[in-house]
């Protein structure tokens, strides 16, 4: 059985409940910014040493996560959605593990440039990713009922950008603090 259906051939996608919204509605844009750091969090996972197992799991865990957000903002209704009822909890989490990594991260004092070890770019263009679809959620007309996705996203890119400076502490490669140039005013 083929994967395509040409259902979406005249720029119309269909959602749970029969439903047919175009493409360029503002709900395919938050779960397309979804997508692209979910698919961006997959590559840091293959970049990431096999050793960090709870690491990687926990990045597993928040892809997961972002599909069950996905099905909640493509439901009907999707203020009954499960997921809703786990986010404060999972967002709890991203901030105890935040608060480890500082604990063991050298004190930042200036602003960094993104990059570092190949996983860690890669967790910054995730963490940029976020920012983009957290953008889009506040967007949505029913984001107001939705706050503990608001607070899920937005704690996600301050775990990214920690994340990434853990990454590149395990890598053994220093933040690269940002320097104004001479030319710049």
């Amino acid at each position: 059985m083929p994967i395509y259906t040409k259902k979406g051939d005249k720029g119309e996608t269909g959602l749970p409940g029969k439903r047919r919204l175009l493409k360029t509605d503002s709900v395919f844009e938050c779960l397309g910014g979804l997508d692209q750091t979910n698919a961006l969090i997959g590559q840091a996972v293959s970049m990431v040493d096999q050793k960090e197992v709870e690491l990687i799991d926990e990045l597993q865990e928040i892809q997961s996560t972002f599909l069950a957000v996905g099905a909640c903002l493509a439901a009907e209704s999707p203020i009954d959605a499960p997921i809703l009822a786990t986010l404060d909890e999972q967002t709890c989490k991203l901030e105890h593990r935040i608060d480890e990594w500082d604990k063991q991260l050298p004190e930042l004092r200036n602003f960094i440039l993104p990059g570092g070890s190949q996983a860690a770019s890669a967790i910054h263009l995730a963490r940029v990713g976020i920012r983009q679809a957290e953008r889009a959620f506040h967007r949505l007309e029913n984001a107001g009922q939705l706050e503990p996705i608001a607070r899920y996203l937005n704690r996600l890119s301050d775990y990214f950008f920690q994340c990434a400076r853990y990454l590149n502490l395990l890598a053994n490669r220093p933040d690269i603090i940002w320097k104004i140039g001479d030319n710049l005013s």
